[in-house]
């Protein structure tokens, strides 16, 4: 769910970072006007039977996805009580032993799910690898949490699979605590894709049917302990520069803990301090094709040098597996991206950032262009 930085000095004008396994870049436009702060949507009034409101709030999301591709979000359903009980059950988790943590380890699970110790990961080479530990969980319609039931009126079919999560036994309340969450944080995601749809011109129940009847979802409980170090030396980042592999991220931070940073479009790193009862939503590279480049899925780190231990919780919505998205080109706008399979593109980018993992040597000399969605059901 994430592109890797690469190692080079980028050029003047030019930050590289890995798109999968693919070298890309992004240019620095210079020319903008300089961002010090991401905007706040406050969707409070989401639910409104005025239409001019939601539009004018569509016009806003539009407005920070394209100018920086991150903004805050108020206004929405999740609770305090309901944040506060979620950072507890994160923090009994990672409290845990490493012996019962590792039993989930991320590499006994086909899909790639479940517990990553700090160091595993390396998005920037540059570094000696991320200082965080996680827990990566995702959709999955066969465990009943998921109320497969309750969108289609029946049981999954039988023949329905999907990638598997990997959840601790011994710990219990630690599933029970992170669905709550999962089922909160879903509906205030697809709100906002209806209003992006809306915002695009599109016809919002005709694009929900299209892309979003069972999407990909995932969701990463972080523990990131401080770090030592000023200025932007690469040895001391928590979560090394990426841009998001999904269509939208919805981030639950530690409060009142600053750490993540975005590169803005004219080259420079600001910080997005965590806000009292605010969420940080970001554009994914799903997105970004689907838009043509109008959305801009930005380039971001986190960097803990509060001297606190620091939590979040990303959630990661991206299409359904088996969508054919065509990209939106405006009339008189140059093409930047193909049109894409989701389930395709997504196989792509999961084995490439996880190339230690057993699915990903499995799949080593298969071709890249036979790896599909269903590799990853083990």
């Amino acid at each position: 769910m994430a592109d890797i930085l690469t190692s080079p000095p980028p050029p003047e004008n030019k930050v590289y970072f890995h798109s999968g396994s693919t070298p890309t870049y992004r240019l620095v436009t210079h020319t903008s006007a300089p961002i010090t702060a991401i905007p706040t949507l406050d969707i409070s009034q989401i639910s409104s039977p005025d239409p001019s409101i939601r539009l004018s709030l569509a016009k806003e999301l539009v407005s920070a996805c394209s100018s920086c591709g991150f903004f805050y979000l108020t206004g929405h359903s999740l609770s305090p009580q309901l944040q506060t009980k979620t950072f507890d059950v994160m923090k009994r988790f990672f409290d845990l032993s490493i012996e019962e943590k590792m039993d989930v380890h991320v590499q006994k699970n086909p899909a790639i799910r479940g517990y990553e110790p700090r160091g595993e990961t390396k998005l920037d080479p540059r570094t000696s690898g991320d200082i965080k530990e996680s827990f990566t969980l995702g959709d999955c319609p066969l465990e009943p949490e998921q109320s497969y039931h309750l969108k289609t009126g029946h049981p999954p079919p039988p023949s329905l699979t999907r990638p598997q999560n990997i959840w601790p036994s011994s710990v219990p309340w630690f599933r029970a605590g992170i669905y709550e969450y999962y089922n909160a944080i879903l509906p205030i995601a697809m709100q906002l894709v209806r209003l992006l749809a809306l915002g695009m011109g599109v016809d919002e129940e005709g694009f929900v049917r299209e892309f979003f009847e069972f999407p990909i979802t995932g969701m990463r409980p972080l523990h990131y302990p401080p770090v030592e170090g000023e200025g932007d030396g690469e040895g001391n980042v928590g979560l090394g520069a990426h841009s998001d592999f999904s269509y939208l991220t919805l981030v639950l931070q530690t409060p009142s803990l600053s750490a993540l940073e975005v590169l803005t479009p004219t080259g420079q790193w600001i910080s997005v301090p965590a806000l009292p009862n605010t969420l940080v939503c970001n554009v994914g590279q799903y997105l970004e094709r689907q838009s043509n480049g109008r959305f801009l899925a930005a380039v971001h780190r986190v960097r803990n040098k509060s001297g606190e231990e620091r939590y979040s919780l990303p959630f990661f919505l991206t299409m359904d597996h088996d969508a054919d998205v065509e990209i939106l080109v405006k009339d008189g706008e140059e093409r930047k991206f193909e049109d894409f399979n989701v389930g395709d593109l997504y196989i792509r980018r999961v084995l490439a950032a996880r190339g230690k993992h057993p699915t990903s040597i499995k799949y080593r000399d298969v071709l890249e262009s036979e790896w599909k969605y269903d590799l990853l059901l083990g």
